[in-house]
């Protein structure tokens, strides 16, 4: 290895005792690691090894990516009693770490687009709901991410409707339908007034705990005083 991994560890605005214990790992125990990994020597715990990969291979990484990656992995390695492979959970970091690169480049490059992100945590959200998990398997499939060997029956006839509806949008032959239209308007806005009482209901719950806050504060100065 070309680099020390401690000075790497400096560079990137971080402590050794703070990634050691981030990474579940006793300061002697992160030290022999190094060692070894510096050394080009395999280190003893496979799963480490991945990890090390993951953090250290590559000096030009910003970092903020660095910290991303240790934050995901010491959240992975602490549910590590769920006894996921360290295969999965690294590409679980990985993957994470991919999507928050995309975003940073997406924002620097085009600008804050709340809509994009809103929609964006509204797919995550409700991915195991029937009409989101269609909608990205025929978009994955469409744009070659995927292949077509597991499609439904569900799917084909779900993937052709909605094809032949954005062919129509592509070639400017959609027709207006005043039915359809003021049936998606009425869910809509039954969707809007639900969405702005989930909101109201939140605020109302935050304002409540910071005047509980706020009693707490000032019954305690008045003990203090007394």
């Amino acid at each position: 290895m070309r680099y020390s991994i401690k000075a790497f560890i400096k560079e990137k605005n971080e402590t050794v005792s703070n990634v050691a214990s981030k990474l579940q790992l006793s300061r002697p125990t992160f030290d022999t690691y190094i060692a070894a990994y510096e050394s080009g020597l395999k280190i003893t715990k496979g799963r480490y090894q991945k990890i090390f990969d993951s953090l250290f291979s590559d000096y030009y990484i910003s970092s903020d990516v660095f910290k991303e990656r240790l934050e995901l992995y010491h959240e992975l390695l602490k549910s590590e009693k769920k006894n996921e492979p360290i295969e999965y959970l690294s590409k679980r970091a990985d993957r994470t770490s991919m999507l928050m690169n995309e975003i940073r480049d997406n924002i620097r490059d085009n600008g804050l687009d709340n809509d994009l992100y809103k929609f964006i945590n509204l797919v995550i959200t409700n991915y195991s709901e029937d009409i989101f998990y269609n909608l990205v398997q025929f978009f994955l499939i469409l744009y070659g991410k995927k292949d077509m060997s597991h499609v439904t029956d569900f799917q084909t006839a779900y993937f052709s409707e909605l094809y032949c509806a954005l062919s129509e949008i592509d070639h400017n032959e959609i027709t207006f339908n005043l039915k359809d239209w003021e049936k998606y308007k009425k869910i809509s806005r039954d969707a809007y007034l639900r969405e702005q009482l989930r909101y109201m209901e939140i605020e109302k719950e935050n304002i409540m705990q910071k005047q509980e806050e706020i009693r707490r504060q000032i019954y305690e100065n008045t003990i203090t005083w007394i």
